[in-house]
C-alpha cells in the first residue's frame, strides 16, 4: 500500500511508522491526521527532522495512545469467514467428485482440516491487532503465516484418509453455494466504510492517506474473497473434466 501523508517536512518513513501504530491502536482518522499535521507544522518551524525532534515513531505513537488498542468484534468478523471456507470446501469437493463421478467423501482429515481453520481463523481475527503489528514489522511473517497453514493441510488431507461419510455431488454443490452467498453478503454488509486519515482544514489537508489502485481494488474485493478463491481452484477442475 502506497501511502502519502502529505507532511513534506517529515521523514516519509517516520510519517508511515506513527500512522501505522497509530492505526494499529484505534485512533480514529482526524485524530491521526491533526497529530500529523502538529508535527509537519514543528518540523518546518523548528528545522529539525522529526525523529531528532519527537524521537521514535513507535514510542510516540505510544505516547499519544497509551492504552489504545485496535477493537474488533470478533464474533461478526469470524462468522463470515467460517462461512465461506466451508461452503468453499463443499463447493470444491462437489466439483471433484462430479468430475470423478463419484460421491463427495468427508475423511477425517477433512474434518481436521476445517476444525484447524476455524481455530487459526478465530486466533487471527481475536488477535487482529498483534498479528497486523507483527506483519506490519516483519514481513516474513506474513509469507511463513500464508505458507505453513497450506503445508500443513496439505499433509493432513494426505493422511487422513478414512471416509467417515459419503454425500451426494449435486446437494453438497447447493450447501457450499449457498454458505458462499451468505458469507458474501455477511462480509458486503460489515465492510469497512473506511475511516480516512485526514488532517484539519487549516493545515492544508496534511494527513492525507492516499491509497494506490492495487490497495483499493483489494479492499473491494475482500467481502468477495471466498468465491473469487473457489472459482479459481475450480477452475482446473472444470477444465479437466471437459478433457
Amino acid at each position: 500500500m502506497t501511502i502519502d501523508t502529505h507532511t513534506p517536512h517529515v521523514e516519509p518513513a517516520w510519517a508511515e511508522a506513527f500512522l501505522l501504530e497509530l492505526r494499529l491502536r484505534g485512533v480514529d482518522g482526524r485524530r491521526i491526521g491533526a497529530a500529523l499535521a502538529e508535527v509537519d507544522a514543528h518540523c518546518a518551524e523548528s528545522g529539525e527532522s522529526a525523529q531528532e525532534a519527537f524521537g521514535d515513531p513507535t514510542e510516540y505513537a505510544v505516547e499519544l495512545a497509551p492504552a489504545g488498542a485496535m477493537t474488533l468484534d470478533w464474533r461478526r468478523e469470524l462468522v463470515p469467514s467460517v462461512l465461506g471456507l466451508g461452503g468453499m470446501m463443499l463447493t470444491l469437493g462437489a466439483v471433484g467428485a462430479s468430475r470423478a463421478g463419484t460421491q463427495v467423501e468427508l475423511t477425517t482429515g477433512l474434518v481436521l482440516v476445517v476444525v484447524l481453520a476455524v481455530l487459526g481463523t478465530t486466533l487471527v481475527v481475536r488477535y487482529a491487532d498483534r498479528v497486523l503489528r507483527a506483519v506490519v514489522r516483519h514481513r516474513w511473517v506474513a509469507v511463513v503465516g500464508a505458507l505453513a497453514p497450506i503445508g500443513l493441510f496439505v499433509a493432513i488431507l494426505l493422511l487422513g484418509r478414512q471416509m467417515l461419510v459419503a454425500l451426494p455431488p449435486a446437494g453438497t454443490l447447493v450447501v457450499g453455494v449457498v454458505l458462499l452467498g451468505a458469507s458474501t453478503a455477511m462480509a458486503l454488509r460489515i465492510a469497512d466504510p473506511g475511516d480516512p486519515v485526514v488532517g484539519p482544514e487549516e493545515a492544508g489537508g496534511a494527513g492525507t492517506m492516499a491509497e494506490d489502485a492495487v490497495s483499493r481494488g483489494l479492499q473491494r474485493l475482500t467481502p468477495w474473497l471466498f468465491p473469487v478463491l473457489t472459482a479459481v481452484m475450480a477452475l482446473p477442475l472444470l477444465l479437466m473434466q471437459q478433457g
